[in-house]
């Protein structure tokens, strides 16, 4: 069966759209932006209106759900910052009939920026977010405040902070993350967060909806005890981005499956040959892939030199102990990492050798 010519399809969809699509006008005629599942958007205006009617087509089957408009959208005001230390995100709405009419600027203060074009729900959403944290840090903040002046400091943080951090240990299992949606829709609402503190590791978690000051002291552990595991790099994008520096500071344990789903929809848009299943390695989203992950901890970052020639580390090596195993702050042994090794080696050998080695 031969294919509708484009001009006919894109005639059909502005006619139930009831506009068309300038490019003059659209939000991001400016700059190289990606919607919220990280596909590029393209120069095309078939493109551009066919994203729009496939975003009116999804909104249309939800028709229990309000969209933005009705939703008070006009409290989106034309330009919004959101700021945490040094990592801002700056939302601008446009006022037009666009489905798409929002551009959302993510710089982190490392040097790593996202341009996005996103919906005009996407954008309720995220200023809603930001706006319902700030004013819970608000009235936390105020409590805390009152408790300290009134000297109602709970029991348990009374206790020193080492046995508190045994008891988050007890208290946290080992545990795993997967991305449950891909379409962009639950990494959205958590952008408008950037510090990464409200992010939903899981509901199982408990301990960390005690209270804010319990949650700021088990969140670290509680992610370097998680494993996350996800199917390609835009997820990955995805996350990193949303759950903040605090996350990204304390996560271990990864499973990474190096491809992209943005990238080979691209690909296959170019060429949609059912005989061309297997694409070349992928490329859109690799360098901002990388750039996320050199600022987790997934890697020991003091050098080896730095490390050895700590004076805290050279008095620890004076000791001479028979059996030596070296634990990361989850107790798990990491032994046969390299520094460690060096350690476990130096602690474990007889003084007489040290001697003839110096």
């Amino acid at each position: 069966m031969a294919k509708a010519k484009p001009s006919l399809a894109l005639l059909e969809m502005e006619s139930r759209l009831g506009y068309k699509v300038s490019p003059s006008t659209y939000p991001d005629q400016h700059s190289k932006r990606f919607c919220s599942d990280l596909r590029p958007v393209t120069e095309s205006t078939y493109c551009k209106t066919r994203r729009e009617f496939e975003e009116y087509e999804r909104q249309a089957c939800r028709k229990d759900k309000k969209t933005a408009p009705e939703r008070a959208l006009s409290e989106i005001d034309v330009v919004e910052t959101i700021s945490c230390d040094d990592d801002r995100i700056s939302l601008t709405c446009k006022r037009n009939v666009y489905i798409f009419n929002a551009t959302l600027d993510i710089c982190l203060g490392w040097g790593f920026n996202l341009a996005l074009l996103v919906t005009n729900d996407e954008a309720f959403d995220i200023s809603s977010v930001a706006k319902v944290y700030s004013l819970l840090d608000g009235l936390i903040a105020a409590k805390l405040r009152l408790d300290i002046s009134s000297g109602a400091t709970p029991l348990f943080f009374r206790l020193p902070r080492e046995v508190r951090n045994e008891i988050y240990n007890f208290a946290l299992p080992k545990g795993s993350w997967q991305a449950a949606d891909t379409d962009g829709s639950n990494w959205n609402n958590f952008i408008g967060d950037p510090s990464g503190f409200y992010f939903p590791l899981s509901s199982k978690l408990t301990v960390l909806a005690l209270s804010r000051q319990m949650r700021q002291e088990a969140l670290p552990l509680a992610y370097r005890r998680t494993l996350f595991k996800l199917d390609d790099m835009d997820d990955l994008v995805k996350l990193l981005v949303a759950v903040g520096k605090i996350v990204r500071d304390n996560i271990e344990s990864l499973e990474l499956t190096w491809g992209c789903r943005a990238d080979s929809n691209l690909k296959w848009d170019v060429n949609p040959n059912p005989e061309y299943l297997y694409f070349p390695l992928p490329t859109l989203h690799a360098a901002k892939c990388v750039q996320l992950l050199k600022q987790c901890e997934l890697i020991f970052n003091i050098s080896s030199n730095n490390f050895k020639a700590d004076p805290s580390i050279r008095e620890l090596c004076s000791l001479s102990i028979s059996r030596v195993q070296i634990c990361d702050l989850a107790h798990e042994p990491i032994d046969d990492h390299g520094l460690a090794k060096w350690l476990k080696a130096e602690m474990e050998s007889p003084p007489q050798e040290r001697e003839i080695e110096n």
